[in-house]
């Protein structure tokens, strides 16, 4: 069973439509049905929402859909890509780069 198929289970049981589902989630309805049917995934904190509100485990709502696993990953790599400041500032390296960029502007100075 894909991820989508899970949703649309679980959202049926409830009988919620993907106007109520939408709206508790913050999203439109147009995200629902695409996630539904496959053509979108829902990204890792909505899914957390998800899970939670249909009161199931996040290992029980995504197990089985080996696509959406390989979504994450490749969402997780694009995160991580985007976060290289913040990457840079947690680990000194802003620190690093700033102490280079005194010391050039001081050798600089010098010999001018």
């Amino acid at each position: 069973m894909t991820l989508g198929q899970r949703i649309k289970e679980e959202r049926e049981k409830r009988q919620w439509t993907q106007d109520y589902l939408a709206e508790t989630l913050n999203v439109s309805r147009q995200a629902i049905s695409k996630w539904e049917v496959g053509s979108a995934y829902p990204d890792i904190d909505r899914l957390v929402q998800i899970s939670n509100l249909f009161d199931i485990t996040l290992d029980s709502l995504i197990k089985g859909d080996d696509s959406l696993k390989k979504s994450i990953v490749i969402t997780k790599n694009a995160k991580a890509q985007t976060n290289v400041w913040e990457f840079m500032r947690s680990t000194g390296w802003m620190m690093v780069i700033a102490i280079i960029y005194l010391i050039t502007k001081m050798i600089i100075a010098v010999f001018s």
